[in-house]
């Protein structure tokens, strides 16, 4: 009599695939360890790229032109401590540069005083050196609600145009090229903040505030 076939073999290495499997992923995950490690970039590989793209373009910075003539401009103004005369801000087209009338000009004057010249020289240095070729600087004057009425500025139309044709005048004499430049004058129709109080009184700071000149560095549309 042939006894039957014995299963205890077969029943031994049922699971005999599983040794494989789990040594196969053990060894992909020991490959993938050591092709992440010696793919992770040195210190020293950076640098010497670094150092090939400045040989090849120049410096490479991540400040946009605007940022860097944002911080130039509020240098001048820290170091000559006139933060309550200037004000400077980056707008999404570039650069708003605020300038109080009552500090840079002569009363009831387009002229400059005199001892505000030196600051502006700095500032329009600063406008010369920033890399922003291709902008537009426009140069606005606003007044507030007093009318001025002279025989020189018959109107505040006149009196805010002269003081911004004035800083563009200066501006090209120092040197700006005169095609990027144009002055308008909005008189006392833009205030920035009211002249008048909800009784009609005169709000005194305020009409100090309106009185200024403002510089627009901008992209063109």
């Amino acid at each position: 009599m042939i006894p039957p076939p014995r299963r205890q073999h077969t029943e031994d290495n049922v699971d005999s695939w599983l040794m494989s499997y789990a040594d196969m992923i053990t060894l992909l995950l020991g490959f993938f360890i050591i092709f992440v490690s010696v793919s992770e970039p040195k210190k020293e590989k950076l640098s010497a790229i670094k150092d090939g793209v400045k040989g090849q373009f120049g410096s490479v910075s991540l400040a946009t032109p605007f940022e860097g003539l944002f911080r130039s401009l509020v240098a001048v103004v820290e170091s000559k401590n006139i933060l309550k005369d200037v004000a400077i801000e980056k707008t999404d087209k570039g650069v708003l540069l605020e300038l109080s009338t009552i500090s840079f000009f002569q009363p009831h004057s387009a002229d400059f005083d005199e001892a505000m010249v030196p600051v502006l020289q700095e500032l329009v240095a600063k406008l010369k050196a920033a890399d922003v070729a291709g902008t537009k600087i426009t140069v606005e004057g606003y007044t507030d609600d007093e009318s001025v009425e002279t025989e020189q500025f018959p109107s505040n139309w006149e009196f805010s145009s002269a003081r911004a044709s004035h800083i563009v005048r200066f501006f090209i004499e120092q040197g700006l090229d005169p095609t990027r430049l144009s002055a308008v004058g909005y008189g006392a129709m833009r205030p920035k903040v009211p002249n008048l109080d909800v009784n009609g009184n005169p709000i005194i700071v305020n009409r100090k505030l309106n009185e200024r000149v403002v510089i627009r560095i901008e992209q063109p549309l």
